[in-house]
């Protein structure tokens, strides 16, 4: 059977807003990206965001509700072709794949890694864990 993980899919746009298509910056002073799922997007409205993440140029690719396939099909549809440096992406993703198994997972997110240094260069890669106790 086929890793779903690895098979990028359109999210289903259930707002109706199509929010990714107005994240592509085509044109962006941001030098940090951040993308993923809710947990990535609810950031942007945090304190912490507007008092320290904010100043550092980042900018904020989090639709809630994404699973790694959505991401994966974001960024190979147009969410990374933006004219800036990005020298570094945060990339929170998986927590929606409960339906997946853990290596499902890690080997969809290895290929979003793949695809962003492929399409950003050499950036360095960030990848936050959340461990439930």
């Amino acid at each position: 059977m086929m890793n779903p993980c690895v098979l990028p899919e359109p999210a289903d746009d259930t707002v109706g807003d199509g929010r990714w298509k107005s994240m592509q910056a085509k044109t962006s002073e941001s030098e940090v990206l951040f993308i993923g799922d809710s947990i990535v997007q609810q950031l942007q409205f945090s304190t912490l965001w507007t008092e320290k993440i904010s100043a550092l140029h980042c900018i904020n690719f989090g639709i809630g509700g994404d699973r790694v396939e959505n991401v994966l099909w974001r960024i190979q549809n147009g969410e990374l072709d933006f004219n800036t440096k990005i020298k570094a992406v945060v990339l929170f993703v998986g927590t929606n794949n409960t339906d997946c198994t853990p290596h499902e997972i890690f080997e969809g997110i290895i290929e979003i890694i793949k695809i962003i240094k492929h399409r950003l260069g050499d950036v360095y890669i960030i990848l936050p864990v959340s461990i439930a106790i």
